[in-house]
């Protein structure tokens, strides 16, 4: 009668010990990994000074905002017309060709402070009659190798929508303006209509 009454409080601190055990943090199983890697196009913000490629991941695809390290926000207005003309908003270039537009057109480019390279295009929706140029800088950003940078069409909530068509325009190309920041990692883009517009990989 004592064992049993001995044995009895024993198997209930067992079952106690055993329950707090299993509620520890267990690792998740099947969890895709690129999730974080996504997650961290938006939201992470790479140390000072350490803007260089990221060689310790290897990936195949991806549709991620890149990281940044803000820069000062900046905004520019400029009232461009048919004869087209270029407008420059932080370390970025909006290039648009003579005939693109039919009237006068007041443009507003703003590049906020952010941890995403990208430029927001006012009026919203405006579209052009011919291809504009749009070059994008990346200096102070991380990008996965061996991950491909390109501009990517996104909501004010950063979500990628869709991707502009690349353009492989050499520091000589006639069509981009004089200075355009030769020497810094860019790339440009097929720019139809205005909206927001961010480096992505």
């Amino acid at each position: 009668m004592i064992v049993r009454r001995f044995l009895i409080p024993l198997g209930l601190l067992a079952g106690a010990a055993a329950l707090v055990l299993s509620c520890r943090d267990a690792t998740p199983v099947g969890v895709d990994a690129r999730t974080s890697v996504l997650l961290a196009g938006r939201h992470a913000q790479p140390p000072a000074g350490d803007d260089r490629d990221d060689d310790g991941d290897e990936i195949e695809d991806g549709d991620s905002l890149v990281s940044c390290r803000p820069l000062p926000y900046d905004s520019v207005t400029r009232t461009i017309g048919p004869e087209g003309g270029e407008l420059e908003v932080g370390r970025n270039w909006l290039v648009i060709p003579q005939g693109a537009l039919r009237d006068p057109v007041s443009i507003t480019a703003v590049a906020p402070s952010d941890t995403v390279a990208m430029v927001r295009f006012r009026p919203e929706g405006l579209r052009f009659l011919s291809t504009a140029l749009l070059v994008l800088t990346y200096d102070n950003c991380r990008i996965p190798r061996p991950a491909t940078p390109r501009i990517a069409l996104v909501t004010d909530s950063y979500r990628v929508i869709e991707f502009l068509t690349s353009e492989a325009a050499s520091p000589s190309d006639h069509r981009l303006p004089k200075g355009h920041q030769e020497g810094h990692r860019r790339v440009v883009g097929e720019l139809h209509h205005f909206s927001n517009y961010a480096v992505a990989w």
